[in-house]
């Protein structure tokens, strides 16, 4: 497979090519579905995601969690679930720009935390994460609204920012030992029950959903998190968590296109303009990070 070193394969970048065209969907798949409550939704995607992966196990020579790793996957994937759960209520409180922008915060969140713990980066993760806040701004900027009334979801979406944060300093150390589908299919089961227990408390019903409106369910659990997150919890295993983090700050983009191309929206030049800094500063950020 992938080497472990900090020269990265061509097959690395396919891979994280992949992730950020695949979580990039979410948004597609959430205006045919607009009917459905978004913490449905959020349980459905999770559930299922860690159902293909638990089938495709039994295919496999069985593999544990270790009892210390039993312990950071709980967090891990906790916070996994409050990410999804927090990003879609911020949604429904605030802006979808609002929203998008304070929930891509996640690898300003891991680069504080690896900081405080003394860890030195490259020069290149810096500029690449001022380069991307540069682009985010520009793809954003015309949509961002400060209105004071917005203040409860703008807190939601960035709490979403630190949970996958949270997620993906643990994932770090429990990829250093733990084969990814045994990481995936218990992460996502624990993030499908925390978003349930969310559910009961907002009152959302987890079976509100038509026959029909299912498939996109199944779109959910495979694409943006099977190839998706799935393929950025495979990725951490050689790459540091902001690096990992640093990759969806593409989706803005990557949504615009395929708006563009399904649904014949315009491409705005902010977007084009944003995009590119954005993808640049992606690209600082994993050519220089620094591996524990």
């Amino acid at each position: 497979m992938i080497s472990r070193n900090k020269k990265f394969s061509t097959q690395l970048y396919l891979l994280l090519t992949i992730a950020l065209i695949s979580v990039s969907s979410t948004s597609l798949v959430i205006r045919y579905v607009a009917t459905v409550p978004a913490l449905t939704l959020a349980f459905w995607r999770m559930l299922l995601a860690s159902s293909f992966l638990w089938i495709y196990s039994l295919s496999k020579k069985p593999s544990f969690l270790s009892r210390t790793n039993k312990k950071r996957i709980l967090i891990a994937g906790i916070s996994l679930g409050l990410h999804f759960s927090f990003f879609f209520l911020g949604v429904r409180n605030t802006s979808i720009a609002n929203a998008t922008l304070l929930a891509t915060t996640g690898p300003f969140f891991t680069t504080l935390v690896a900081f405080l713990k003394g860890t030195k980066f490259e020069k290149e993760v810096y500029w690449g994460l001022s380069i991307s806040t540069i682009g985010l701004l520009i793809v954003q900027g015309q949509s961002i609204n400060l209105d004071t009334k917005l203040l409860y979801g703008n807190f939601l979406s960035l709490l979403s920012g630190m949970c996958i944060a949270v997620t993906y300093i643990f994932a770090a150390k429990i990829r250093k030992n733990t084969e990814n589908t045994t990481y995936g299919r218990t992460l996502f089961l624990i993030a499908s029950i925390t978003i349930a227990l969310l559910a009961l408390l907002t009152g959302d019903d987890l079976l509100s959903f038509k026959k029909e409106q299912f498939i996109w369910l199944l779109f959910l659990g495979f694409v943006p998190s099977i190839l998706g997150h799935n393929l950025l919890n495979y990725s951490i295993k050689f790459l540091s968590p902001t690096a990992v983090a640093s990759v969806p700050l593409g989706e803005p983009l990557i949504a615009s296109v395929f708006g563009f191309i399904l649904f014949s929206e315009e491409l705005p030049l902010e977007a084009v303009i944003g995009g590119g800094f954005i993808l640049f500063g992606i690209y600082f950020i994993i050519t220089g990070h620094n591996k524990d």
